[in-house]
């Protein structure tokens, strides 16, 4: 399934990448390569890579846009799929939705229609993986918090170890052979729901944003 697929990229991304404790694990590192870091608090770089803003760029979108980014494309497929988009007329519907959803406009194909390789390789459909992988990744996250109990402590220290096995056991070993629906349940007991990730986005961009 590519939704667990992108799962797996986007729990690495984002649920452990962005964090504040991987912040601190790699703040010695960052400082020693980037010397204009050397007095910036941990607490400024993680706001800084967690600054919420629209962005004309799917891969330089943050968590919280997204999945608008996401709902753009979908809209587009959906219409090209059912003849109420022409070829032609997909430039158009793209600037006209940026605006819609994020309140910015290309002002050139290249930050617009054109950036993504998907729709010319004949991927379409692709997108909305990336929506379910980051839903299915907070599931992920929130089950491993409760089996893991000192996870923040280990990303911190930059262990990974059981963090992998972890996941080898819940999503990987298993290939193929299951459907992404019967994977989750049968890993964590419970349905591919969407609550884990807007609970996620609540708590860490409120957070991040009122200190």
């Amino acid at each position: 399934s590519l939704g667990i697929h992108e799962s797996q990229s986007r729990f690495w991304e984002n649920m452990i990448g962005r964090s504040i404790e991987f912040v601190r694990g790699v703040e010695n590192i960052l400082k020693d390569k980037l010397g204009f870091l050397r007095d910036v608090p941990a607490e400024e770089i993680y706001r800084y890579f967690n600054i919420v803003r629209p962005s004309l760029i799917r891969t330089e979108a943050d968590e919280v846009t997204y999945n608008l980014h996401i709902i753009l494309r979908f809209k587009i497929e959906f219409g090209m799929i059912d003849g109420s988009i022409k070829v032609d007329e997909i430039p158009e519907e793209w600037d006209n939705l940026m605006e819609e959803l994020l309140g910015i406009r290309p002002e050139s194909y290249r930050d617009g229609v054109l950036q993504d390789i998907h729709w010319s390789m004949g991927d379409i459909g692709y997108f909305p993986t990336y929506t379910l992988g980051n839903v299915i990744s907070a599931q992920i996250r929130e089950h491993m918090m409760r089996e893991i109990p000192d996870l923040h402590e280990k990303v911190r220290k930059m262990d990974f170890e059981q963090v992998k096995e972890y996941l080898k056991e819940r999503i990987h070993r298993w290939g193929s052979v299951y459907s992404p629906k019967e994977l989750i349940k049968r890993s964590f007991k419970e349905e591919i729901r969407p609550e884990p990730f807007l609970d996620y986005l609540e708590k860490k961009y409120l957070s991040v944003h009122q200190n």
